[in-house]
């Protein structure tokens, strides 16, 4: 079973679902767009889904523009925008790149700080590991695939990266609450 999700101690003022398609409308992607009411002001908030076969790069590579798109329609520079979720692609995927500025941007404008990046232990944040037995089955490689990416710059760096760590990381021998591991970051708000 899959999909995606949202759970806030703040309240939810509005929110929206998208399916990202490819190009011929196959694949399974989703984004949920939210703000949320915090005590600072707005946070707008995408939880995301892309396509997970290895082989998806070009179809997550759409699914990218299309969320690109789904932000820049959404959003406002004035508050902070946030987007995480499961990419399925590791951080040298062009998919991942289009939105850390390291090739062309999905959207004019539209780039993102990789909170385990710029705030993480400096291991390779690992969250999709052959340690965990519920992700060893599908034979994979050790890689990255869930991101807390925040909308850059903003003023008083807001959004900014201050820490990231992985969650859920337990021996394999104890119970797993995924075949992915968590990501938790904080961001200056």
């Amino acid at each position: 079973m899959s999909g995606i999700g949202l759970v806030s101690s703040w309240p939810i003022a509005t929110h929206e679902r998208r399916p990202l398609r490819g190009q011929d409308g196959s694949g399974l992607g989703e984004a949920l767009f939210t703000t949320l009411e915090g005590d600072r002001g707005l946070i707008q908030l995408f939880v995301v889904m892309l396509d997970a076969p290895l082989d998806a790069s070009v179809l997550r590579q759409a699914q990218v523009r299309q969320l690109a798109g789904f932000v820049q329609e959404r959003t406002r520079r004035r508050h902070p925008t946030v987007v995480c979720g499961d990419f399925n692609a590791g951080p040298d995927a062009d998919e991942i790149r289009m939105l850390t500025g390291r090739s062309a941007t999905a959207a004019p404008g539209l780039v993102f700080y990789d909170a385990w990046e710029i705030a993480g232990d400096g291991t390779p944040g690992v969250t999709w590991s052959n340690q965990n037995p519920l992700a060893a089955v599908a034979m994979y490689p050790d890689r990255r695939f869930d991101y807390v990416l925040s909308a850059w710059p903003r003023a008083s760096a807001v959004g900014h990266p201050t820490h990231c760590e992985l969650l859920g990381v337990v021996a394999a021998d104890q119970p797993q609450l995924s075949d992915h591991y968590g990501v938790l970051a904080d961001l200056r708000y």
